[in-house]
């Protein structure tokens, strides 16, 4: 497994652990738990999906996950069960991996952490540790401890604890064993070694309170969300400019103070994580009295990346109305298949409601409900379109055959969202092709007026003057 091949995995103290909720988050935990060495028991609610973990079917698109599934699962090392009373036999520590999605306001709705912890609370026999790997605003672990206290039976003590996680979905696993660092904020010190024990002890630990643990995940998520909105900030002075933003991008990411990583334009950042916790971060600061200029800015950019992605094709296809247009990727990024918060899957939306007629492909994200019609090959896909617009980064998309692409579409725009073709690989297409981040050559003249103004002296003539 490419997760694992890097790294051999350390043995840690064997813990009997459960884990609720077995998402991204908490499947990806349980089964790394358990090639750890842990006894796990992962809780999960919904009939279909533990119907598919019961047969050792993996729900969801993570490499890696499988492997550690077909190992583990049925073993005293990995078991599943939607019957919270059996998960909590002699168990005391207890992951809450559920979701906590933000609603309309941008406060995360943290209804299902309730009702996680009240169940495995009511069903403990002896003390439990809860350790909180969702995301949730600061003051969250504090006042969950008072609500699961208060569904204890008489005698049980609840402590409750931060531990977010900082997997990337697509990488997951290869995160979980390699982490960059492992937060915990527990304000018992008596409860402190539970946590630490789950994890190996040459892995890099950063140990604080709970507030502090809950907000460092916020603060992370949101500065890269930043960097994200500034390199789509760059891109779009770059067009103007007739500049080119990866040449642009890739100056600036050399500086080893700022690194190049999440450096990129492209269509905005989507998935369940950035979108979320910006959101979360800038309602949390609202709360205290806080404005978060900064994190709003960021928010604003990504919001417009879609705006400009629908202005390109109006200047490129004239009106919408009509035309054919086809969305390579839904996933919000490659290497999954989550489409929440997807850019391909609001772009479509959007262009539907345009009364463009969106067909789509995604070798792997599968919506739903959507409003296009979503097609298994991209060729096919492509078939008589006025438009291409590639959404997501995948890499089949970069070994696409152009000839053939031009032979099926009708039109001859291609509008590379992502970057992934090359100017010069179509150059003998009939491609007109537009990026994000480059300028045409009719931009130039503009852009050079005010540079000649201000080399016009206005002043007597002087010697020059060194500095």
């Amino acid at each position: 497994m490419d997760s694992l091949k890097k790294t051999s995995v350390p043995s840690v103290r064997a813990t009997k652990v459960c884990v609720v909720g077995a998402g991204y988050v908490g499947l990806t935990a349980a089964v790394c738990l358990a090639e750890l060495g842990h006894s796990v028991v992962c809780v999960e609610s919904n009939p279909q999906r533990l119907a598919a973990l019961l047969r050792g079917e993996v729900p969801i698109h993570e490499p890696g996950i499988d492997e550690l599934m077909n190992r583990h699962a049925g073993t005293e090392r990995l078991s599943f069960t939607d019957d919270v009373e059996v998960a909590m036999d002699d168990v005391q520590v207890v992951l809450l991996c559920v979701g906590t999605p933000p609603r309309p306001d941008g406060e995360p709705d943290l209804r299902q952490l309730g009702r996680a912890a009240a169940g495995v609370v009511s069903a403990a026999r002896g003390d439990v540790l809860l350790i909180v790997k969702s995301t949730v605003p600061p003051g969250s672990c504090e006042a969950l401890e008072l609500l699961a206290a208060g569904h204890a039976r008489e005698g049980v003590n609840v402590v409750v604890a931060s531990n977010p996680e900082f997997l990337r979905e697509g990488q997951a696993v290869w995160d979980f064993f390699n982490p960059d660092r492992v937060v915990v904020g527990i304000d018992d010190p008596q409860m402190q070694d539970l946590v630490t024990g789950l994890y190996p002890a040459q892995w890099p630990l950063v140990l604080c309170d709970r507030r502090s643990a809950e907000l460092v995940k916020y603060a992370a998520n949101t500065f890269l969300a930043v960097k994200i909105s500034f390199a789509n900030e760059v891109a779009q002075l770059c067009e103007a400019l007739g500049a080119d933003s990866q040449k642009v991008l890739a100056g600036v990411g050399l500086d080893a103070r700022i690194g190049g990583a999440f450096l990129s334009p492209g269509p905005g950042f989507g998935g369940s994580c950035l979108p979320k916790d910006l959101g979360g971060f800038i309602a949390v600061a609202q709360s205290v009295g806080q404005s978060a200029p900064l994190a709003r800015a960021a928010q604003v950019v990504n919001s417009e990346a879609l705006d400009s992605i629908l202005r390109k094709l109006e200047v490129a296809l004239g009106s919408l109305q009509g035309k054919r247009i086809t969305i390579l990727g839904l996933a919000f990024k490659p290497g999954t298949g989550d489409v929440r918060f997807s850019p391909g899957l609001g772009l479509g939306e959007a262009l539907a409601q345009r009364g463009v007629l969106v067909r789509a492909h995604d070798p792997v994200a599968a919506p739903v409900t959507t409003s296009m019609e979503l097609v298994s090959d991209p060729y096919q896909a492509v078939v008589g379109a006025d438009a291409l617009v590639i959404m997501t980064a995948w890499p089949q998309y970069r070994e696409l055959d152009h000839e053939r692409l031009r032979e099926e579409m009708k039109g001859h725009v291609v509008l590379d969202a992502v970057n992934v073709v090359g100017i010069d690989e179509v150059a003998h297409v009939d491609f007109d092709v537009y990026g994000v981040g480059r300028g045409l050559s009719t931009d130039f003249a503009p852009v050079l007026w005010p540079p000649l103004e201000w080399m016009l002296d206005s002043e007597p003539h002087n010697a020059a003057v060194s500095r």
